[in-house]
């Protein structure tokens, strides 16, 4: 008979913990048993109230008159598995709703873990990823022939559904790997033993497939400090996300707008305020709350809310933020309401999609030239000469130099206005870019700060959208789009400029530019000081 096992690898160090929360949410202790090496306790959840249908009362006109309120029954259960051989491995086995009590005391990302040591990664069916670059956040998708190596840079793994290499250890199924894993096998409870066995040989093995994927933060006072981080920045109203995609063991759950939240500020169980942020999450008004209340911790934190299935439960808020920060020139995301970083596979990717882009090292931008440039210009201004213009800054002498020298033609400060999205407002004007030859536009950036670079290639990568989806009119050949950067350090390649925002930044451009089906190119300039 065929069984499907959802698996989480427990933390040794928070089985008592576990073991509080499943008594907390009424899940009674039942039989214990012994297979091979492995001591087995059941829970279950024997008195269940159930929930309000929150239907019921809406549509009542159409209904039978009942004598009480129908209640949504919902059992659950759980296995844990103690192996005696070695008392620091625990396994559960989670039936029903129990794996959303589990999400403290598991190992995260314990089945991606162990899908990059025993999955065919040809094979992949599903396969949903966190993204860092460009403009989407999570992206699940199936495929029919999945391409081996084929991960975005930015791209982040954490839940796959694919067959395992080994059928004669673990069948020709397809099987879910995330924070769990769930596989459909013809073995009984009884011959679990076995199956734990084979998955504690597995973790022990080398990876055979090289998934970019996020690793957990254990340092605790690194953790305190990326935790201030957050607060930091609700208190300054910076953007901060909500997740949308929650990966519960293998179940990928999407949030939804129908519940009523309500924000809570308590310390060791005592509550010092609340607020009702009725069924949508304005991070402003949480800004203020968190400003008003004098608070300094996230952890303080915690948001109430009602789900049919679930009743009401409550989480703490960093539980849910999306929010990812940069520290010591490392990356560090929030994921789940734990912290992690990029792994090196996932870096790799990155860099190997920053090597395909084509790197021209161009000519300097000399500064006592463009000072004396300078000077003479601003006399002829002083002297009312007939001037084509009155520009006196760097990036136009850089580029107005390379327009009469080396054949480019000059587009700086050459607007064209666009339809602003209010109908009775002013037109936007808009910059398409500052040089253009050999059917290729450019943007120029002189500068030594990732930050204004980053700005430099937003603009660009916007100038390819206007042009290409036909907002702003242009009449020249375009088959490529190109950044110059002139910085004050000299480097050999992009990767030696460090600012992982700027990376990012730069991957997202050249993605974006090969979607438009036009050439990525960049050229790097050293601005030579005295």
């Amino acid at each position: 008979m065929s069984n499907t096992y959802n698996i989480y690898r427990i933390k040794f160090e928070e089985m008592d913990g576990l073991l509080e929360k499943i008594k907390s949410v009424g899940l009674v202790e039942q039989k214990t048993q012994i297979y091979e090496n492995y001591e087995m306790t059941f829970y279950f959840s024997e008195n269940v109230e159930g929930n309000d249908i929150w239907w019921h009362e809406t549509y009542k006109d159409f209904l039978n008159t009942q004598e009480k309120f129908p209640k949504n029954i919902f059992h659950f259960g759980l296995l844990i598995c103690k192996n005696e051989d070695d008392p620091k491995e625990i396994y559960a086995i989670s039936l029903g709703k129990s794996h959303f009590y589990l999400a403290k005391f598991i190992e995260p990302n314990f089945g991606i873990t162990l899908a990059v040591r025993m999955g065919d990664e040809k094979t992949t069916i599903l396969k949903k990823s966190r993204y860092f670059t460009g403009t989407k956040r999570h992206e699940v998708s199936s495929y029919e022939n999945f391409n081996i190596n084929s991960y975005e840079s930015g791209e982040s793994v954490e839940h796959l559904k694919i067959k395992a290499s080994n059928h004669e250890v673990w069948g020709d199924k397809n099987i879910i790997f995330a924070d769990s894993i769930q596989l459909n096998i013809n073995k009984s409870p009884s011959e679990l033993a076995q199956i734990l066995n084979d998955i504690s040989d597995t973790l022990r093995n080398e990876e055979i497939i090289k998934l970019p994927k996020l690793e957990p933060v254990n340092d605790l006072n690194l953790i305190t400090k990326l935790d201030s981080e957050i607060i930091d920045s609700l208190h300054q109203n910076v953007s901060i996300g909500i997740e949308e995609i929650h990966v519960f063991g293998i179940n990928i759950s999407f949030r939804f707008h129908e519940y009523n939240y309500e924000l809570i500020y308590r310390k060791e169980r005592k509550q010092f305020a609340k607020l009702d942020l009725g069924n949508y999450f304005d991070m402003s008004i949480i800004s203020d709350f968190i400003k008003d209340n004098d608070i300094n911790s996230i952890n303080d934190l915690y948001v109430k809310f009602k789900i049919e299935e679930s009743g009401r439960f409550t989480q703490p808020l960093k539980e849910i933020l999306d929010f990812y920060t940069n520290y010591e020139n490392a990356q560090y995301f929030l994921k789940c309401g734990k912290w992690f970083k990029f792994n090196e596979t996932f870096t790799a990717y990155l860099k190997k999609s920053l090597e395909q882009i084509p790197i021209i090292f161009g000519q300097d931008l000399i500064e006592d030239d463009f000072l004396a440039w300078k000077v003479i210009k601003e006399n002829q201004i002083q002297n009312d000469e007939n001037l084509t213009n009155k520009l006196t800054y760097r990036e136009y002498y850089f580029n107005e130099n390379l327009s009469l020298n080396n054949g480019y033609k000059l587009l700086d400060r050459q607007l064209t206005a666009i339809q602003s999205l209010d109908i009775k407002g002013n037109k936007y004007k808009v910059e398409v870019a500052d040089l253009y030859k050999d059917n290729e536009i450019i943007s120029v950036k002189i500068s030594g700060k990732p930050q204004d670079l980053i700005y430099n290639i937003e603009q660009s990568k916007g100038s390819v959208e206007l042009i290409k989806q036909g907002i702003i009119p242009f009449d020249d050949i375009l088959e490529s789009a190109a950044l110059w950067l002139v910085l004050e350090k000299p480097v050999s390649s992009l990767i030696e400029i460090n600012s992982i925002q700027f990376l990012l930044a730069v991957d997202s451009w050249k993605k974006r530019v090969e979607f438009f089906g036009l050439k990525p190119q960049i050229y790097i300039s050293k601005h030579v000081k005295n």
